[in-house]
């Protein structure tokens, strides 16, 4: 007996096996058409761009120096700006030129992504403004009286449209309120992207803050209140009378009035006791210490700075919201209104099919009295 298994098999696979992908396959990005795609691409840049916030946050935030064997150029911190637009590897430590560029660096994103965003909706307006004037150069316009009177489809906003008129009028709806609820979506999710950033800069203003305060406050305080202790001990007699005259807990930050050049109890004045090597150490160590306060000041000023820029694209962000959502309300009013319609409409061509329309009585009527007039014209 002649074995079939083979052939068997082979007709088994070939009936029930599922078909293999075809080489024109494309993925799904591909199929999207040209509003889709550019939304796409746009939630990936936010999404990237959020991505990077959260993984540079830790280093941005830190206010601990960074290793001194590490020597940071201008090529140190042309890689982080570059790292930073491609996403890449979040370095441990970062200086201040670094944190500038990276503000930098975010605020043009998010202008960039902006502009997109109102490109893109001006190009959904324009096409729909477009789509709705070629319907009614295709269909025109039976919004008159005697046009709904003489269709009987009663008093409507749809009487007197075809059926494939109004199939094209809902597509064209529906596919507008499908783009507006995806640009309202891109704004919210940029929205919250400038605010992460936000945060981001008025947290590292509050720590630099914070770090200045710090600063001023150990030696200054500590140097005020032993000068005033001793003072108050010297005029009192003795330590034991700075207690009652002068309370520890209380804060001395900027009273100290004390002058020694015009001390005459000083005799010459401190600079008779000191020798011109130590007037010039003086004197470097104050300039020094005036260099690093105006840095520190031209830093707040910059943040500052980048918190303005932030706050006004927030505040365009929020208009453009508004005005989205404003919109979307819109098309669901009348999309509800337009469904309240339809079932008016139907009601309306099932109460038409059941009795004869107005404009068809009449028509027959007058057939039937013009009829009647020839005839009686022959016959008479």
């Amino acid at each position: 007996m002649t074995n079939l298994t083979a052939p068997l098999s082979d007709i088994l696979v070939q009936k029930h096996s599922s078909k293999g992908l075809g080489q024109n396959h494309r993925d799904l990005v591909g199929q999207l058409d040209s509003f889709l795609h550019e939304a796409y691409q746009i939630n990936q840049s936010i999404s990237s761009l959020l991505r990077y916030l959260r993984a540079i946050r830790t280093p941005y935030l830190s206010t601990a120096p960074p290793p001194r064997h590490q020597k940071h150029t201008a090529g140190d911190r042309h890689a982080a700006a570059v790292s930073h637009s491609l996403g890449g590897e979040v370095p441990e430590h970062l200086n201040d030129a670094q944190r500038e560029a990276i503000d930098s660096e975010t605020s043009s994103v998010l202008r960039d992504i902006n502009n997109k965003i109102t490109n893109l909706t001006s190009a959904v307006t324009l096409q729909h403004d477009t789509a709705s004037k070629v319907l009614e150069r295709k269909y025109g316009k039976p919004d008159g009286f005697l046009w709904r009177w003489a269709a009987g489809d009663g008093d409507t906003p749809d009487a007197g449209k075809s059926p494939k008129q109004l199939d094209e009028e809902g597509q064209l709806r529906t596919t507008k309120m499908f783009r507006d609820g995806v640009l309202w979506y891109l704004n919210k999710y940029l929205k919250d992207a400038i605010t992460t950033q936000q945060e981001m800069v008025e947290k590292r203003l509050e720590r630099e803050q914070q770090k200045q305060m710090s600063i001023l406050y150990n030696p200054r305080n500590k140097g005020v209140r032993a000068s005033r202790d001793a003072e108050t001990g010297t005029m009192n007699g003795g330590p034991e009378a700075t207690t009652t005259t002068l309370p520890p807990t209380q804060d001395l930050r900027g009273h100290d009035d004390y002058k020694p050049w015009a001390d005459s109890s000083q005799g010459g004045g401190v600079e008779q006791e000191l020798s011109p090597e130590q007037l010039q150490l003086f004197e470097e160590e104050n300039r020094g210490i005036v260099e690093h306060f105006n840095d520190q000041l031209a830093k707040v000023t910059q943040v500052e700075k980048s918190l303005m820029e932030i706050g006004s694209l927030q505040q365009t962000l929020v208009g453009h919201l508004s005005v989205q959502g404003e919109m979307i309300d819109t098309l669901v009013q009348d999309a509800a209104n337009t469904d309240e319609n339809v079932r008016k409409g139907n009601r309306e061509l099932k109460r038409a099919s059941e009795r004869g329309s107005t404009a068809r009585l009449v028509f027959y009527a007058t057939v039937g009295f013009c009829s009647f007039l020839v005839v009686w014209d022959l016959i008479f």
